[in-house]
């Protein structure tokens, strides 16, 4: 219920403003947060509207997040109907205590004369982010040691009748270790998969768990499975990889801008579902494991086509 009050301040703000006559020929950016006190984690609905420059022609916002900043954006920017100049709206995350200023969101915008400028938001508001226990939970005390019952020290006269006891799940364990022992030396004579082929089983049965258990969890494997599949297919420590060590990874490979806007689109939506509790649905996963796929397809597109002159120089040899 709060939610959908805040969305409605916000839109009745943003129709004000858009009525409004314009009193500036200059144009700029305004930034409004809803709420402005929540939690660490909690969303925080933003609104980034345009304000002056008549006949000015605005491009996409860009929102300045960084990996290990306070913020992380979970949804957006999308821009708002029927509002003219322009407003878009934005999720963030607050990641940090205390009073947290928004993150700059900067748009280019060009004049009727053909003159581009970018317009930035020039006085962010704040936020205050709370932790997410109470003030008299944020030092626990441990519950006092209560004194000990009865005899003290041990009951060697139980000592015999235990062992007695446990001789038959001690045999059972055993048989049980010894068949699995032999179970693993018969699996390890399977075929390993490569890297790719891996990669796409994992797809496929993600693909026909979507819709059938939470977002959560099919991003978790697909996350993991795609970490897996560039550390075995560079040599790279991916499986240890933060989002934003992977695009650094993909960059200093030099793989295509393909591949790399699709590595990043995945980690994404990923990472929205994981951390940001932003909602995600089924289109939305089932598009996400399609570009794992394609992605994987041009980086092994590339690396095919990087390793054909090494082994051509092998084989001369």
């Amino acid at each position: 219920m709060r939610a959908e009050l805040r969305s409605g301040v916000l839109a009745a703000g943003l129709l004000v403003a858009a009525s409004a006559p314009a009193t500036a020929s200059e144009p700029a950016l305004e930034l409004e947060a809803s709420p402005s006190a929540v939690r660490v984690g909690d969303p925080v609905e933003v609104v980034a509207a345009a304000r002056g420059g008549d006949g000015w022609l605005w491009g996409e916002p860009a929102v300045a997040v960084t990996p290990d900043g306070p913020w992380a954006l979970a949804g957006g920017p999308t821009p708002v109907a029927g509002v003219r100049p322009p407003a878009w709206k934005l999720v963030l995350v607050p990641l940090a205590l205390g009073e947290q200023e928004l993150p700059e969101v900067a748009v280019s915008a060009r004049s009727p004369g053909g003159e581009t400028v970018e317009v930035r938001s020039p006085d962010p508001p704040r936020v205050a982010v709370t932790s997410v226990l109470d003030a008299e939970e944020a030092s626990p005390e441990p519950a006092p040691l209560r004194d000990p019952i009865g005899a003290r020290g041990f009951a060697w006269e139980w000592l015999v009748p235990a062992l007695l006891a446990l001789l038959p799940l001690l045999a059972g364990a055993a048989w049980w270790w010894r068949g699995r022992g032999l179970g693993d030396a018969a699996g390890r004579g399977r075929p390993v998969l490569p890297p790719v082929d891996e990669l796409r089983a994992l797809l496929a049965e993600l693909e026909r768990r979507v819709g059938r258990e939470p977002a959560e969890s099919v991003c978790d494997r697909l996350a993991a499975g795609l970490r897996r599949y560039l550390e075995r297919r560079t040599g790279e420590p991916a499986a240890e990889m933060t989002s934003f060590e992977l695009r650094l990874l993909a960059r200093r490979r030099g793989w295509p801008e393909t591949g790399q806007r699709l590595v990043q689109r995945v980690m994404a939506v990923a990472d929205g579902a994981r951390f940001g509790r932003r909602p995600t649905g089924d289109a939305e996963l089932r598009a996400a494991i399609g570009d794992a796929g394609e992605a994987a397809r041009v980086v092994e597109g590339f690396m095919a086509a990087a390793e054909a002159p090494a082994e051509a120089g092998e084989g001369g040899r």
